[in-house]
């Protein structure tokens, strides 16, 4: 699946940093269960998570659908 937006270069910069934090974050939660360091995994479930966020918002920043507190999509 493709799908195409215009986003600004801040937004872009934005996203591909996030993207890329997540992707290491990832990384990081593999590296942390093979050692079985139950905080380092807790730290980077924590760390993907904001990483996700940060990219959800930014594309429901640029979405044509509006959804209410709540809503689902």
């Amino acid at each position: 699946m493709t799908m195409t937006m215009s986003i600004s270069e801040l937004d872009q910069r934005l996203l591909s940093e996030g993207i890329a934090g997540w992707r290491n974050a990832n990384a990081e939660i593999d590296t942390a269960i093979r050692s079985e360091n139950w905080y380092a995994i807790e730290s980077a479930q924590q760390d993907r998570s904001l990483q996700a966020n940060a990219i959800a918002l930014i594309f429901h920043k640029y979405a044509d659908v509006t959804a209410k507190q709540g809503e689902h999509l």
